[in-house]
């Protein structure tokens, strides 16, 4: 059987891009065209979507608020309506559409869910499952109703991710959140209808998640949670200070052994034992264990990671199960998928097992971003490392 690449995707990104716009007005053209989403390279896990910017749950751990300047705030939603956001990706010259294509996560600087954003979040959804059909992540901590759930769409693969931190101490850590017990609701409801809910443990918090991850793996499982995620916790000076007013801090700063937190910086605190830990506990209550987001995501959607972790051996049992999946791929293919989403001319391709090697004619006349973005793209569409050299 004949496993498809995103490489088609990527061959008809142009016109996809002109089929969105067809629908828009010049204004919103221009201004999708110029929103940060049309341009921004994608991080390992995905390319972020914010349906808005700042969040209003005060959570101790929580670095939006300092990053964004704001502290805890009512979310801003983003200017774009669903259908010019889906352009703004459609035109991002890293991206390539469909479900073989790049991971889309929501939830990395507001809560999708919350309920100034809900609207434009659902609004998003229904634009991507149109126009694109890519693989979709959201994280959360709200209550969807029954009426939200049902309004999410279906022939969109959505990895769903609700995130439970502490069952016990959720009101000091997460003050203005709704309690873990709605959020496991939420589990429930997505469940019956359909979807693939996981735990969303992260961050894991040192001195925590030792004493509560039976009990709360247990919950998220009796609920309807198909697995876990796990992350790490990443501080701050200003995250120390306020974990200290709950006597949190101290587990943590033990992990980081008196390494010095620079000013305004983040530092991941050491956890792969806290990882295997939580992921071994998650096993045996039969649960999938996922090491990143980005692994469930890709099992949701039921294709391999597009950040080739599996290749790197760092998602060892994952249920994925990535190298099975990998697609079979063309020479051909790839020069036309390269010819026409970028103009390039491939001199040469060479498609092996574990990578793809392209030369394409220009050298000394390419631009080093253009050739960034096509490599990343073929990257994603293949799911093979690639090396693309201009001759």
């Amino acid at each position: 059987m004949i496993k498809p690449s995103g490489l088609e995707g990527l061959a008809r990104k142009k016109q996809v891009a002109q089929a969105i716009a067809s629908l828009m007005d010049e204004e919103a053209v221009k201004r999708a065209g110029r929103d940060p989403h049309a341009r921004r390279p994608p991080r390992p896990c995905g390319l972020t979507v914010h349906p808005g910017r700042g969040c209003p749950n005060a959570c101790l751990y929580c670095y939006v608020g300092d990053l964004l300047g704001t502290g805890p705030a009512e979310p801003i939603p983003t200017r774009l309506s669903g259908l010019e956001l889906a352009y703004a990706l459609a035109r991002n010259p890293f991206f390539v559409p469909g479900r073989m294509g790049t991971f889309l996560a929501m939830g990395a600087i507001c809560d999708p869910f919350h309920p100034s954003l809900a609207r434009k979040t659902l609004d998003i959804l229904s634009a991507v499952a149109e126009h694109l059909g890519n693989p979709t992540q959201f994280s959360t901590k709200m209550r969807l109703t029954p009426e939200l759930v049902d309004e999410l769409p279906k022939e969109l693969p959505i990895s769903p991710l609700i995130t439970i931190v502490t069952l016990e101490r959720a009101g000091e850590l997460e003050p203005r959140a709704p309690p873990p017990e709605e959020r496991l609701e939420t589990i429930r409801l997505l469940r019956k209808a359909g979807f693939k809910p996981m735990l969303f443990l992260r961050p894991m918090l040192p001195g925590l998640v030792e004493k509560e991850a039976d009990d709360l793996l247990s919950e998220a499982r009796q609920a309807g949670a198909l697995g876990v995620v796990v992350g790490a916790l990443r501080v701050s000076e200003l995250i120390l200070a306020r974990l200290a007013k709950i006597g949190l801090d101290r587990p943590v700063r033990a992990r980081l052994r008196g390494k010095r937190v620079p000013a305004g910086r983040l530092v991941a605190v050491p956890s792969s034992d806290l990882r295997e830990f939580v992921l071994s506990a998650a096993r045996e209550k039969g649960l999938l264990a996922f090491r990143a987001a980005c692994c469930a995501n890709a099992f949701c959607a039921g294709v391999p990671c597009a950040d080739l972790c599996w290749l790197r051996g760092f998602c060892t049992r994952c249920p994925n199960d990535c190298p099975s999946k990998v697609p079979e791929v063309g020479e051909d293919e790839v020069a036309e998928a390269l010819r026409a989403a970028y103009g390039l001319h491939a001199a040469e391709v060479r498609v092996e097992p574990d990578r793809l090697i392209v030369h394409v004619h220009g050298k000394g006349r390419l631009p080093r971003g253009l050739m960034r973005a096509a490599r990343k793209a073929l990257e994603v569409a293949a799911r093979r490392p690639t090396v693309l050299r201009a001759v």
